[in-house]
């Protein structure tokens, strides 16, 4: 709770301070109370398997079959107008992933980019917020010109359907697409062009030896009359040998080693288009180029990651909507000469408990429940949204199946604890079947009630344990209060 006083107190004085200008505030705060049935997927109770290649999560003290957690949400975000042509913006919230557990006091997201390669590519590809008492995850002046809109400082961006470049802009998204720089936003016609230049964070000297930068553009063509939109955003990253801040250990060699010298590109596509009450869209995000010294400390990888998204829905009627959403996201298969496994940012998600939830943070305090993120699987989601006043329904079924998987006698790679393995035997693809169920009620415009649940038949991808007798594998089903408000 003391986060949150000083938070306040800080709050207050900026409010005094800024009397004089024209200050408006925003803002959302949340809380969520969630149980995990069998989240470790099987029917085994004791620990059966360790090492790099096996699915089987860590055991919690207690042996406990459930998880129980509640959490917080919180962001402030004031916004003043300093004059006709400038503003300045900012969002603040506290801890990692905009807020914390309730009975929690830690403010790190446990959790190193050595420990997970998850977390080193999301960081490496957009930059996420820190997790101080006191996160200000975004602080920029934003300047009105005739020919332009500049950002300047840090603020965020959203590309398509938020695939990878991820504002962070729905109620319950816990990260937020960082960018330290310029972006500069012009107009002609229809076309949208936004050029930018951004820095990333080291713990490094401040010399070029050490430097991480980014640069790019997207172009957006959107044709209101015609329900079209389509584009191209194009960044590229580079970061120098001497650069230590991203540490990867995939070899599982127990040292952790910097990722060194980088030159990737993200290409990714979008296209929107809407035929009457019908519209779908479609995002294809492509990471390429070199990667670093994933696997050794004498030469780079390829990085050749890429991903298919693709969503469509039908509105029958003012009150009945039919969706369905289609995804190829790859994963890689073990091999030592590139790196093919693609990561979502984590607020792309598309069911109540696949995906959704890091399960190993269960029971392993050093790792953040919510960072998540679909990776190595092609899915299918199937369902509708039923509307009245005040209350939403949402129906869903979800059917998943991994690309990669571990093949025996041959180099392996195990897409949760981020290793390279031998494989002794084989895996099956198979992710599982989830059906869920959403309810939101308005009780006003500000402040919203709601439970989801979600059911999985759990497929027996997880039951591999790399020796010959596998574990069994267990359904498992979520349930999910939550509330929030908006102001």
């Amino acid at each position: 709770m003391k986060k949150l006083f000083f938070l306040a107190a800080i709050c207050s004085l900026a409010s005094f301070d800024a009397l004089a200008l024209p200050m408006d505030w925003h803002g959302v705060f949340g809380v969520d109370s969630a149980t995990i049935d069998s989240y470790r997927r099987i029917e085994e109770t004791q620990q059966q398997t360790t090492g790099p290649g096996t699915q089987e999560y860590q055991l919690a003290n207690g042996q406990h079959a459930a998880a129980r957690f509640q959490t917080y949400l919180l962001r402030l975000s004031p916004e003043i107008i300093v004059n006709d042509s400038s503003t300045f913006k900012a969002e603040l919230t506290t801890g990692y992933g905009r807020g914390g557990r309730l009975g929690d006091s830690s403010t790190t997201n446990a959790g190193t980019s050595s420990e997970s390669m998850a977390n080193a590519l999301y960081y490496y590809n957009t930059n996420a917020g820190g997790s101080s008492v006191l996160q200000v995850s975004q602080f920029n002046m934003t300047l009105y010109s005739d020919t332009a809109t500049y950002i300047i400082g840090r603020h965020t961006y959203h590309w398509g359907l938020g695939a990878v470049i991820n504002d962070g802009h729905q109620i319950w998204d816990r990260q937020i697409y960082i960018r330290d720089g310029l972006t500069a936003k012009f107009k002609i016609g229809n076309f949208d062009i936004a050029p930018f230049f951004s820095k990333i964070g080291s713990n490094e000297s401040l010399t070029r030896a050490t430097r991480v930068r980014e640069y790019g553009a997207s172009l957006l063509y959107d044709n209101p009359d015609n329900d079209i939109a389509f584009g191209i955003y194009y960044s590229k990253k580079q970061n120098n040998a001497f650069n230590g801040t991203v540490l990867v250990d995939i070899q599982n060699t127990g040292t952790a080693t910097p990722l060194g010298k980088t030159d990737t590109k993200l290409t990714d596509f979008y296209l929107k288009k809407s035929f009457g009450k019908t519209s779908i869209q479609g995002e294809v995000p492509i990471l390429s180029g070199e990667i670093g010294h994933l696997y050794n400390s004498t030469s780079t990888s390829k990085y050749g990651a890429k991903a298919f998204i693709f969503e469509a829905k039908h509105e029958l009627s003012d009150s009945t909507t039919f969706f369905a959403n289609f995804g190829h996201v790859s994963g890689h298969s073990g091999v030592e000469s590139s790196y093919d496994a693609m990561y979502l940012n984590p607020n792309y998600q598309i069911a109540n408990l696949l995906f959704r939830y890091n399960l190993m943070a269960v029971g392993d305090t050093t790792r953040n429940v919510f960072d998540s993120y679909i990776t190595n699987a092609k899915y299918f989601k199937l369902g509708s949204t039923l509307r009245s006043d005040r209350s939403t329904w949402n129906f869903a079924a979800i059917y998943a199946v991994a690309n990669e998987t571990a093949v025996a006698d041959t180099k392996s790679y195990n897409h949760d604890t981020n290793r390279i393995f031998t494989a002794t035997t084989s895996q099956d693809n198979s992710l599982g079947t989830e059906l869920d169920v959403d309810f939101d009620y308005r009780w006003n415009n500000e402040t919203h009630l709601g439970a989801s649940v979600g059911y999985l038949f759990t497929g027996d991808y997880y039951a591999y344990t790399n020796t010959t007798t596998e574990n069994t594998a267990k359904n498992s089903f979520v349930i999910l209060f939550k509330s929030s408000l908006e102001f």
